[in-house]
C-alpha cells in the first residue's frame, strides 16, 4: 500500500514518534509517497488541542491521525473523540508521553467509539491500524424512483422500524446523535458529506426484509445514515428501501418515493445487512447496536463500519452459530449484530440482556 505523512503539528517529540512510525510502516512493505501522489492512507500528525483535517481527495483514502499528550486529561476518551471528529479521521491514536516514562501508553479511538489502551511501540500502532487502512468502504448509494413509492404511504415494515427504533432508545443502547455543527466548520461538514454522505453521527441501525414490490429476495427496509433512530419520521426522510447491491460499481441500490430528502443515504452498514439477507434466507430482520451480550462469538479484527471486510467477517461468524438466522454475534471493540426471523423476535431475545459497555479486546 502507498501512504503519505501530513505533518500539521510542530511538536518535536511528536514528529520524532511519527518518523519512527513511518519507518515501521515502510518496513512492513508499504511505500511512502508525496502529497501529490495517490495513496491508500495518510498519517495525519496533529495537536490534540487544535486538530486539523487532512483534505483527502477520495473516499478510498483512509486517514489515521496521530497526536500526543503530556499532561493528565480530565476525560481522555472525550478529548480523543473530539479530535477524531475535528480531524475527520478514520482512526486516531493518542500517545501519552513524558520524559522518564519507560513504557508510554497509547490509546486508539474510531468513529464506532471503540477506545483501546495499550503499551506504545510503532509495531503495535501498525497492528491496530492495519484493519482500517486495508479495508474497503461500500458507502455509495444510487437512488431510483422506479417503484414510485409515496412518501405518505404506510408500510408495516416502516411502522415497525419506527416502533423498535424508539425501543432502542429506551433500552439505553442508542447513543444520541453527535452534533457535528458544534465541532466542524461548514466547509468541513460539506467535505464529510461529499466523501461519505454523512449529515450527522448516530449509532445503531435496524432493517426488515422486504417481501413486496417484486424486486428480489434481498431487498430490505433500513434506517438511514446518521439519523436519530429513536425518533424515526418515515419513508424518504430517515427510512429507505434497499433493493440490491451493484458490486461492479460498489453502490447500494436504493428505491425512494417521488418526494424525499435528496441528501438521505442508507446506513453505512447496508452492505453487511445485504450480505446477511442474501446468505441466510430465513433472516427476516437485523439489528445492530453499540452494546454487548456476554459469551457471544466475536470477530477477530476491528474493521470499520461500512466496509466489505466487516460484512464478510460477520457472515462467516454467523455460519459458525447453531442458527445463523436467529443469532447474536459480536463485532470486536464495536458492538453486536443480531439476526431474527422478524424484528419482534429480536427484541424479545435481547430485552434485559444488553450491556451498554462494549468490552475492549486487544
Amino acid at each position: 500500500m502507498k501512504f503519505k505523512v501530513n505533518k500539521v503539528s510542530e511538536c518535536p517529540d511528536l514528529l520524532n514518534l511519527a518518523d519512527s512510525l513511518s519507518e515501521e510502516i515502510s518496513r512492513k512493505g508499504n511505500e511512502l509517497v508525496s502529497h501529490e501522489s495517490n495513496s491508500n492512507f495518510v498519517l495525519n500528525i496533529i495537536d490534540i488541542k487544535s486538530p486539523k483535517a487532512f483534505r483527502r481527495k477520495t473516499q478510498e483514502e483512509m486517514v489515521v491521525s496521530i497526536t500526543l499528550i503530556r499532561e493528565p486529561v480530565e476525560d481522555l476518551k472525550a478529548s480523543c473523540y473530539v479530535a477524531l471528529v475535528k480531524s475527520i479521521s478514520n482512526m486516531l491514536f493518542c500517545i501519552s508521553f513524558s520524559e522518564g516514562i519507560e513504557n508510554p501508553k497509547a490509546y486508539s479511538i474510531t468513529p464506532e467509539v471503540g477506545f483501546l489502551e495499550f503499551n506504545y511501540d510503532p509495531s503495535s500502532i501498525y497492528k491496530y491500524m492495519y484493519p482500517v487502512i486495508s479495508s474497503h468502504f461500500v458507502l455509495r448509494n444510487k437512488l431510483y424512483d422506479d417503484i414510485l413509492l409515496k412518501a405518505d404511504e404506510t408500510f408495516p415494515e416502516v411502522e415497525e422500524l419506527k416502533v423498535y427504533g424508539k425501543e432502542l432508545g429506551s433500552l439505553g443502547v442508542l447513543p444520541a446523535p453527535f452534533p457535528l455543527t458544534n465541532f466542524l466548520e461548514k466547509d468541513l461538514i460539506d467535505q464529510l458529506y461529499r466523501l461519505y454522505q454523512i449529515k450527522g453521527l448516530s449509532y445503531g441501525n435496524l432493517s426488515i426484509r422486504n417481501l413486496n414490490h417484486n424486486i428480489g429476495n434481498t431487498s430490505y427496509w433500513m434506517t438511514a445514515r446518521g439519523v436519530d433512530k429513536s425518533a424515526l419520521k418515515g419513508l424518504g426522510k430517515d427510512i429507505l428501501l434497499v433493493k440490491g447491491y451493484d458490486k461492479e460499481n460498489g453502490e447500494m441500490q436504493i428505491s425512494v418515493p417521488q418526494v424525499y430528502d435528496p441528501r438521505i443515504r442508507v446506513s453505512v452498514d447496508a452492505i453487511e445487512h445485504y450480505m446477511i439477507y442474501r446468505e441466510f434466507p430465513g433472516t427476516g430482520a437485523i439489528v445492530h447496536v453499540h452494546a454487548w451480550i456476554d459469551d457471544v462469538l466475536c470477530t477477530a479484527q476491528s474493521f470499520p463500519c461500512g466496509t466489505r471486510e466487516l460484512a464478510e467477517n460477520v457472515v462467516e461468524l454467523l455460519k459458525k452459530t447453531s442458527s445463523p438466522e436467529r443469532a447474536e454475534v459480536g463485532l470486536k471493540n464495536h458492538g453486536l449484530t443480531i439476526t431474527g426471523p422478524d424484528i419482534r423476535d429480536i427484541f424479545q431475545r435481547i430485552r434485559g440482556r444488553l450491556k451498554t459497555k462494549v468490552p475492549m479486546l486487544n
